[in-house]
């Protein structure tokens, strides 16, 4: 697996140095679209006191979007409104780096479990796939079953994936292939993303991750 600064994978070798230029101007190109500065939110004088959690200087409005989730149904900004969200894009034909981020993800739903019992507040766990060419609605929910039944996933066509990880600014690249191809690299920032009840970007956690860290500062922030 390559790895780059720890925000973008892939599924396989390929010509490095290239693919380090490209991604670091594709990421530079996503963040201006997207409108977050990583220097802001570290630095600015409202950042929470968290061990993991960069916490945006203000919630960020997200602007509504249309996918569909891993029960063909869909999936839109109404669908983050009412509760905290845990947000990671990724695919599942990542060899590593998904897998451990979804088992993390898992780690931190049970143990805020463990703090507040079943009555803490609803923090549910989306999955979206950028890879919507191999990763089905079908698969989605069949992959997602192995790390916990109730984590949901989300994808859509190129075009519908667009207006969502430009704003948030997320990263992706997939490497040319034909159609049709079984195996092909996908490139993708590795960061969780936190939204709050209201469906706007709270704050962001970047890799690596720590499940009982990132569950210490969720606590923070919902409280």
């Amino acid at each position: 697996m390559t790895q780059y600064n720890d925000l973008m994978t892939g599924s396989g070798p390929g010509k490095t140095q290239y693919r380090l230029i490209a991604l670091a101007i594709f990421v530079g190109v996503l963040s201006a679209v997207g409108g977050i500065s990583l220097w802001n939110v570290m630095h600015s004088p409202q950042q929470s006191s968290t061990a993991t959690l960069m916490v945006l200087p203000e919630p960020r409005i997200i602007a509504d979007f249309a996918l569909v989730d891993d029960q063909g149904q869909p999936f839109s900004l109404e669908n983050l409104r009412g509760q905290w969200s845990l947000m990671f894009f990724g695919f599942t034909n990542c060899p590593d780096v998904c897998p451990s981020a979804l088992y993390d993800l898992n780690l931190v739903t049970e143990k805020l479990k463990e703090l507040r019992g079943e009555k803490f507040p609803g923090t549910q766990v989306v999955f979206v796939s950028v890879d919507p060419e191999r990763d089905t609605p079908e698969k989605l929910s069949e992959y997602l079953g192995y790390f916990n039944p109730h984590f949901i996933g989300v994808t859509g066509t190129q075009e519908q994936l667009a207006p969502l990880t430009m704003q948030l600014g997320i990263a992706y690249e997939i490497e040319e292939h034909e159609p049709g191809a079984d195996k092909y690299n996908v490139y993708h920032s590795v960061s969780f993303l936190l939204t709050d009840p209201d469906g706007k970007l709270y704050g962001v956690f970047p890799a690596p991750h720590d499940a009982d860290r990132i569950t210490s500062d969720l606590v923070t922030a919902i409280d």
